[in-house]
């Protein structure tokens, strides 16, 4: 019994040492830095008791190649049933009336967002390959009008990292980011070892220039 019982514990822990560092809490938070980044929200309505969204967990959103997509292109929120509470799009919800709020029957589904608008809503687990296909397709429709259906989008190979953009932002924008986002960063001069998806502040123009045409996807100019 003690053996079967360090094992699981051994899982559970190891899969934490792997979760995805960045992941918000809190959908209004998780909103406002979107806004001011000029990203994609993308919303997990998860459950705790729910097989699928465990198996998302430990197989999916701990995915290298997954995590680094959604890094420099998604802010990702995972929402659980419960009475915390959030102001979003100036209104109050508990986790519990968020899930009404989206009509979101089943777990796991997934909610994107753009400013304040949902871009599409899709329930039910894929795995790793299907989800990294999905976080692609949607950026490519929302930020580069892509108008290719996703079965034909799903079909092709490609090594997609994102539209790199810079972002001019106030001064307040850019410190909630840096309290809030932990994919944030603030430079003064370039990088010795730069990361295309790092959230990378500057008040310079000609570093946030040089980070773009170096591959960073989402720069924040301070002005």
């Amino acid at each position: 019994m003690r053996r079967i019982f360090l094992t699981v514990l051994l899982t559970v822990f190891s899969v934490l040492l792997v979760a995805y560092d960045f992941e918000f809490k809190d959908l209004g938070v998780a909103h406002k830095v979107s806004t001011i980044e000029k990203k994609m929200v993308v919303i997990n309505f998860s459950s705790p008791s729910c097989y699928y969204c465990k198996l998302f967990d430990k197989e999916v959103i701990t995915n290298k190649d997954v995590q680094d997509f959604m890094r420099g292109n998604y802010i990702y929120v995972k929402i659980e049933p419960g009475s915390y509470k959030t102001t979003f799009l100036g209104k109050s919800y508990t986790n519990d009336q968020l899930f009404g709020a989206f009509g979101v029957r089943g777990t796991p589904t997934f909610v994107f967002l753009k400013d304040k608008s949902q871009v599409t809503q899709v329930p039910g687990y894929m795995p790793a390959p299907n989800f990294l296909k999905a976080l692609k397709f949607l950026v490519k429709v929302v930020e580069e009008n892509y108008k290719g259906s996703f079965e034909e989008y799903s079909k092709k190979t490609d090594d997609y990292k994102g539209k790199p953009t810079i972002v001019e932002v106030k001064k307040e924008d850019a410190e909630y980011v840096l309290k809030n986002d932990k994919n944030a960063k603030q430079i003064n001069t370039m990088p010795a070892k730069l990361d295309t998806n790092t959230v990378y502040i500057t008040t310079n123009t000609d570093i946030a220039k040089k980070l773009i045409e170096s591959g960073v996807i989402r720069v924040l100019l301070v002005k």
